[in-house]
């Protein structure tokens, strides 16, 4: 849906575009990050799903002679599904594994693009899957290709600098209490967390950018961006609860781009909202002025009732106060003098 809406305008067309076709990461470079049980399981995850014995699960037993040992192994199965973390919100799909080694090749394709200097900025609009972990999928995400692609930027750049967008600590019931300002944990002191509330809206993330994120950015200097727009803060989202539009968005990718520094950006998502704010973004990266109005497309009719590009934000009132903000510039400080400290 992404990628038709931005053919739809014509993008795709203009000479200051490249389009660089996909590939699928190799087990060797899935496994830089992730263990190889996990890259292995996702492999064989469909016949787990599908219910059919896999090799591990074959054995003598006659399931019509032991209906106790068929519901035994559908449990076995169920549960490892949930070990690495392939149900609910990532339950398994047909094609599950080819399309986990494209979003991580993609990213990795486009990482190499900027260490080989044949390009300033990278889009790759399905990559951004920040919250799959080293052995189980998580939050929407089967492979973290940020974290692959961050580690293939370092090859050639000694600092890279990642910036996420995104609601990352917004999935109240999947992710509790992981959205505080500070952490204890000595293996993350590099990251810095900007604890925003409800209703956040384009101009408290403007300030937000330009009083907390750009001193960051100064003082790390870094070689390298890679920028995440998970739109999940977009008006409307049922999880964010954000009031952003795309606006908002657009005046953080202009600031980054403003930087001059070789710059890979990432979004993650594949609904109607986010093609919308995909669009418009690719179209900023450009320098291109797009219309309102939706070009006739195979999805054209998913953008009913008003068939516009943009949206206005909500009547939510926004909750990042002075005084949160305040706190919040307090914590970023402390946290800054950590980041100090390590260089």
């Amino acid at each position: 849906m992404v990628h038709a809406l931005i053919e739809a305008y014509g993008l795709l067309r203009l000479r200051d575009l490249t389009i660089v076709s996909p590939r699928k990461a190799t087990v060797k470079e899935l496994c830089r990050f992730h263990s190889r049980d996990y890259i292995e399981f996702l492999n064989k995850a469909e016949e787990y799903d599908s219910g059919e014995d896999s090799d591990e699960d074959n054995d003598s037993n006659d399931d019509n002679e032991n209906p106790h040992a068929t519901r035994a192994s559908t449990h076995n199965k169920e549960d490892k599904l949930e070990v690495y973390g392939l149900r609910f919100d990532c339950s398994v799909f047909e094609g599950l594994a080819d399309y986990a080694a494209y979003v991580a090749g993609s990213t990795l394709e486009a990482a190499t693009l900027l260490c080989d200097d044949a390009f300033d900025i990278a889009i790759h609009w399905d990559g951004g899957r920040h919250h799959a972990r080293k052995d189980a999928a998580a939050g929407f995400c089967i492979v973290n290709d940020i974290v692959l692609g961050i580690m293939e930027l370092q090859k050639t750049f000694d600092r890279v600098l990642y910036l996420d967008l995104d609601v990352h600590h917004g999935d109240e019931g999947l992710y509790p209490g992981t959205g505080s300002g500070t952490s204890t944990s000595t293996r993350i002191k590099s990251v810095v967390n900007i604890p925003m509330k409800a209703g956040l809206s384009n101009g408290t993330l403007s300030k937000v950018f330009d009083e907390m994120i750009a001193p960051l950015v100064e003082q790390f200097n870094p070689d390298a961006v890679v920028l995440q727009c998970g739109v999940d803060g977009m008006a409307g989202d049922p999880l964010g609860k954000w009031n952003l539009t795309m606006a908002g968005y657009s005046d953080c990718l202009k600031k980054v781009m403003a930087w001059k520094k070789p710059l890979l950006v990432l979004g993650g998502y594949n609904t109607v909202s986010t093609a919308r704010c995909y669009a418009y973004l690719t179209s900023q990266i450009l320098d291109r002025t797009i219309s309102d109005e939706i070009p006739e497309h195979a999805y054209f009719e998913e953008y009913q009732p008003d068939f516009l590009l943009f949206i206005d934000p909500g009547y939510q009132a926004d909750s990042n106060t002075e005084e949160h903000l305040d706190h919040v510039r307090r914590l970023v400080d402390t946290q800054s003098k950590s980041l100090t400290s390590q260089r």
